[in-house]
C-alpha cells in the first residue's frame, strides 16, 4: 500500500494475466476459501439484499459467493474492464470496470474483497468511502497481503509494495467506525524449482511486484537467478516464494 503504486501498470499488468490468473492463483484461490469460512463463522450470515465484491477479476471469489450465499444483487468491480466477460452470464449480477478509489461505490450490507487492499494508494480513504455505503451493523470482510509477502523478491531487488500490518489494519478501519469482529494472518509458502518458474509464477498472476522500471536483460536474469538460488534454496532443493495473508472480518457500528 503505497502512494508509489501506479494504477495504469496495475491495470495493464492484471489484464495481461487474465488467461493464466485463475490457474496460478493458488495461493489467492486458498484466501478466497478462508476469508468466507471465517465471514461466516464469525457472523453466521448467509442472505444479503445486495453484495459487492471489489477486485473481483476473472471471478475466484465471485464463484464462491455465488455458492455460498443468498442475495438479490451482486455488484462487481473491477479495474481491468475485459474482466466483464468472465462474469455476463451470471444472474443478478452487474459488472462494473472502475477504479474502487474513484468510482462511485454501491450501497449494500456486504463489502467482500479478496487480495485486492495491497494496491490501494490511500485505504483510510478507502474504507471510509465503504462505510458511508453501508447501513449500521454491515459488513465489510477482505483479505490481503501482509509485510512478508514476496519477502525473497523484495530482498533481492529493493522492490515491491509498502504492505500494512494487521495492527495498522485494524486502527484505519476503527477511525471509520467499524469494530472488527475476526481477524487474522498467515505465512504461506509456495515452492518452485527454478528462479525463472518463480518470476513466471509472478507474470501469470499479475503481481509482477519487481517492477517495470528495469528490463530484465539475460545478465540480471542470470544475476538474480544465481542470488536467488544461493540466497533461498531450500534442504529438498526447492525455491521458496512466501505470502502473508491477512483476514479481516468488520462490523460497521450503529450510533448511539
Amino acid at each position: 500500500m503505497s502512494g508509489a503504486i501506479d494504477k495504469n501498470v496495475v491495470q495493464r499488468r492484471f489484464k495481461r494475466s487474465l488467461a493464466t490468473y485463475n490457474d496460478s492463483a493458488l495461493i489467492q484461490r486458498e484466501m478466497a476459501e478462508d476469508l468466507l469460512d471465517l465471514f461466516t463463522t464469525a457472523t453466521l450470515e448467509r442472505q444479503f439484499a445486495t453484495i459487492v465484491e471489489l477486485g473481483c477479476g476473472a471471478g475466484i471469489l465471485t464463484d464462491m459467493i455465488a455458492n455460498r450465499f443468498d442475495f438479490v444483487q451482486l455488484e462487481l468491480i473491477d479495474i481491468v474492464p475485459e474482466c466483464a466477460k468472465f462474469h455476463c452470464n451470471r444472474p443478478n449480477t452487474r459488472f462494473t470496470a472502475g477504479d474502487i478509489e474513484k468510482i462511485p461505490l454501491p450501497d449494500a450490507e456486504l463489502f467482500l474483497a479478496n487480495a485486492v487492499f495491497q494496491w490501494a494508494i490511500d485505504p483510510k480513504r478507502l474504507f471510509a468511502r465503504i462505510a458511508k455505503k453501508l447501513p449500521d451493523n454491515g459488513y465489510l470482510a477482505f483479505s490481503t497481503f501482509g509485510q512478508d509477502t514476496l519477502r525473497e523478491i523484495s530482498a533481492l531487488t529493493g522492490k515491491g509494495l509498502a504492505y500494512l500490518g494487521e495492527a495498522e489494519i485494524i486502527a484505519l478501519l476503527e477511525t471509520n467506525d467499524f469494530e472488527v469482529i475476526a481477524g487474522r494472518e498467515e505465512l504461506l509458502t509456495l515452492e518452485f524449482d527454478t528462479p525463472l518458474e518463480v518470476l513466471k509464477h509472478l507474470k501469470d498472476t499479475g503481481v509482477n511486484s519487481v517492477g517495470a522500471t528495469e528490463p530484465w536483460s539475460r545478465r540480471r536474469l542470470e544475476a538474480f537467478s544465481r542470488a536467488y538460488s544461493e540466497k533461498f534454496r531450500l534442504p529438498n532443493g526447492k525455491l521458496p516464494l512466501s505470502y502473508h495473508p491477512i483476514f479481516i472480518v468488520a462490523k460497521k457500528q450503529g450510533k448511539i
